[in-house]
């Protein structure tokens, strides 16, 4: 009776992770979940249960008893190289990047020749800052399958990160070719108009493609300022909300909207070559002397403006410190934030008014934030900060000096010449911001404050009050003076 009631549960328990799998290849995570977690009240260290279970929390994004739930499946079955595997992405999606290191490694010692595992290894290393560990994966990949355009651009990334600006633009190109981060918002949707520009000389117009975000087409904007050198008469396609700014910051150069790029016939030949913006890098930033001939101050808001803002929110005796804290980067924000409260010790300082530079809806977080602290972030009056770029960089030009993380603001205000303190994450996603160093060639104006420790915000935060604090300091100076 009792072998039968055993041959019974095992039966049942067969079932229930047949049915738990149906469920989980359909893409019912609830229902998968429940029919796990019902063998594992049989079973409770069902290694296969466990794993699967541990997928299903993965994919909904609880992160932690994934790695708790993975962890215990390994251990039943430690040549189990896809539980590994698994357990890499689990501890990856966690935060927790050293373990999935070794979760990787171990993985691809059971499986030397899986790409997958070898690419995760090497962007968990490129996200630790571990660049060389990074490039040798890449390496390795591209050893066996030499045009693997995720992995081509993953080395361009991490060799831009190094500095390597030389070796980087070629494979940075690959962006072009695969769906990456980087790779979206390129210009898909526009027709092909000419072949693609190395630099020659041209007896048409250039047509140069918008790509990625409002911040990077501001970062890559610098070198419009090379392209003027060259004579070449050029076409530049922007976000709509820049064509003012940059109308007035490059005279000589036609600006044009995605829609003006939509409506005209490629067959009419108007120009004589294209390229994608970031691409002009190839071009006009391939060596260290390119960056030191960097302008500090290549965008130019307008001048009444300016006066109308300073007139309206600077007081005597104070500095004006715009405040920006957020990115709303699909993939990347959750990183590269802060909140206003961890921003505490930065409003207390004294002599100073904050103005709010934080694109979106801060209404609800800036009244939480007075109730705690008693200060104030001013909002200028009618000032929509996420569509009217023209207007927020005079209300940035009209201040003593900007704090932000990482967003379009940070951009925007470096390309103004703006005095500007940039807090940092660990690990940034964005190669441009390099490693360690304080300051960045591409924005001489900028200095930048990174967390040592990932997710703690402490130092940078108390880097940004101490560097406020001299600046008021000085100001007082002067004004004794």
């Amino acid at each position: 009776m009792k072998q039968a009631g055993k041959a019974g549960t095992t039966t049942q328990a067969k079932a229930l992770f047949s049915k738990g799998l149906s469920h989980h290849q359909a893409g019912k995570l609830s229902e998968a979940r429940a029919a796990y977690r019902q063998l594992l009240k049989l079973f409770p260290d069902q290694a296969d249960a466990l794993h699967m279970l541990g997928v299903a929390e993965f994919q909904e994004k609880n992160f932690e008893a994934a790695v708790s739930l993975i962890s215990k499946a390994k251990d039943a079955r430690p040549d189990n190289f896809l539980m590994h595997f698994n357990l890499g992405n689990a501890f990856r999606s966690a935060g927790r990047l050293s373990e999935a290191s070794k979760a990787f490694s171990t993985a691809l010692a059971l499986r030397p020749d899986h790409l997958d595992a070898m690419k995760n290894l090497g962007n968990t290393y490129k996200e630790q800052n571990m660049m060389v560990e990074a490039i040798r994966c890449y390496d390795q990949i591209l050893t066996s399958n030499p045009t693997h355009a995720h992995t081509l651009y993953n080395k361009g990334v991490a060799l831009l990160t190094q500095g390597n600006l030389s070796e980087g633009w070629d494979f940075y190109e690959n962006r072009l070719q695969c769906d990456t981060s980087d790779g979206k918002h390129l210009g898909h949707s526009f027709p092909r108009f000419a072949t693609d520009w190395d630099g020659q000389p041209l007896d048409k117009p250039l047509l140069i493609l918008p790509e990625q975000g409002l911040g990077d087409q501001i970062f890559y904007g610098a070198m419009l300022s090379d392209l003027q050198k060259t004579g070449v008469e050029s076409f530049v396609c922007l976000d709509g909300r820049l064509q003012s700014l940059f109308g007035r910051s490059f005279s000589n150069i036609d600006f044009i909207l995605p829609t003006d790029l939509n409506s005209l016939d490629p067959q009419q030949h108007l120009f004589g070559a294209q390229i994608q913006i970031a691409s002009l890098g190839r071009l006009f930033r391939k060596d260290p002397i390119d960056l030191s001939q960097i302008r500090s101050h290549y965008l130019k808001a307008n001048n009444e403006s300016i006066t109308a803002f300073r007139e309206q929110y600077r007081c005597s005796g104070r500095l004006l410190c715009g405040l920006s804290w957020a990115s709303t980067n699909a993939e990347t924000s959750a990183v590269k934030s802060i909140n206003l409260d961890q921003l505490q010790p930065l409003l207390k300082v004294q002599g100073v008014d904050f103005i709010n530079l934080q694109y979106g809806d801060t209404l609800a977080e800036r009244r939480r934030s007075k109730d705690r602290t008693g200060i104030e972030i001013i909002q200028a009056e009618g000032l929509d900060t996420k569509h009217d770029i023209d207007n927020l960089a005079a209300l940035i030009s009209a201040c003593d000096l900007v704090i932000t993380v990482s967003n379009s603001t940070a951009h925007l205000a470096a390309a103004l010449g703006k005095p500007t303190l940039v807090l940092l994450a660990h690990h940034t996603p964005l190669w441009y911001w390099h490693l360690d160093a304080a300051k960045t060639p591409w924005y001489p104006s900028v200095t930048l404050m990174r967390q040592q420790i990932a997710s703690n915000w402490a130092r940078p935060v108390a880097s940004a009050v101490a560097q406020l604090k001299t600046l008021v300091e000085s100001s007082s100076a002067s004004a004794e003076l």
